[in-house]
């Protein structure tokens, strides 16, 4: 990923995305790939990859948790979780509610993405700040605050986190949990400024349930689920073994179908016919016209 600047930090990475997990495989199974330029890659088999073997839910063992034990989540995703949980838990040979110790994982992770924002945008931010978004510039400039002693305890605490992590693993073989805290909110909101009337950290304390997972690096997927009682998307977050790509995605695609033959569980699908007219308040985020010279 020549993107990435820190190629030995596991922060940033390139994923799949599809309307069902068949294709979602098939577009990761053309992204896989060892280069000697990749210092974190390890072997995957892509035609393996593009093929699912069959599962039976019935002896897999699932751990849950609506927010990892520190999360911001609002209430109404709690209650939508835990309602989709006891839909489904009956799937699976044992479906748990598992306590977990992320320790600091929310400076942790602020540490580690302020060094990678440092590792991307510093010349930019030298050359001229004002090039870069509010957020990025947020991001730089949290970073040049810290200090060697900052970083040196961040790689620390996120080691740790990732080895308790792992030994859930040893009596599960999956964790499921929400996608996102809220439900989707409008677009033109450039991001949560606070949940059930407690004020968030920052602009992105919100999507902490998926930074966390960020932090262990374990592979997840985030699988539809029905609809909150907004009448919007709910995410199932579903995190894997630590290299455990081709089983997460074994599983996921075996959930996918049971959630089918589930009410409540399958994946929303539109009414085509009232999309045949799109109305729209703005085609984009651009709000003024263009300067004409």
């Amino acid at each position: 990923m020549e993107g990435r600047a820190l190629g030995w930090t596991p922060i940033s990475v390139l994923g799949p995305m599809g309307r069902t997990v068949a294709d979602t495989r098939l577009v990761f199974s053309a992204q896989v790939g060892m280069d000697d330029r990749e210092p974190l890659a390890f072997p995957v088999d892509s035609d393996a990859i593009a093929s699912a073997r069959p599962v039976d839910l019935g002896r897999l063992r699932v751990a849950w948790t609506e927010d990892f034990g520190q999360c911001p989540v609002a209430k109404e995703i709690r209650t939508i979780f835990r309602s989709r949980v006891a839909t489904m838990r009956h799937l699976f040979r044992a479906c748990e509610e598992v306590g977990f110790n992320f320790g600091d994982a929310d400076r942790c992770f602020d540490v580690i993405r302020a060094q990678s924002y440092v590792g991307r945008y510093q010349a930019a931010y030298e050359n001229d700040p004002s090039s870069l978004g509010p957020n990025v510039r947020t991001n730089y400039e949290m970073a040049v605050h810290m200090s060697l002693a900052d970083m040196a305890w961040a790689h620390a605490e996120q080691t740790k986190i990732f080895r308790r992590f792992q030994t859930v693993f040893h009596d599960y073989d999956l964790v499921i949990s929400p996608t996102t805290s809220v439900s989707p909110f409008p677009w033109t909101e450039l991001y949560l400024r606070s949940l059930d009337g407690k004020q968030l950290r920052n602009y992105y304390h919100w999507h902490a349930l998926t930074y966390f997972v960020t932090l262990v690096t374990n592979p997840a997927i985030s699988l539809p689920c029905g609809i909150d009682e907004h009448g919007m998307p709910f995410g199932l977050h579903v995190t894997g073994r630590f290299h455990g790509d081709r089983d997460l995605l074994d599983a996921a695609e075996a959930m996918e179908h049971a959630f089918a033959k589930i009410p409540g569980l399958g994946r929303p699908r539109p009414v085509v016919a009232k999309l045949a007219k799109p109305i729209v308040d703005l085609k984009s985020i651009v709000t003024h016209p263009p300067i004409l010279q």
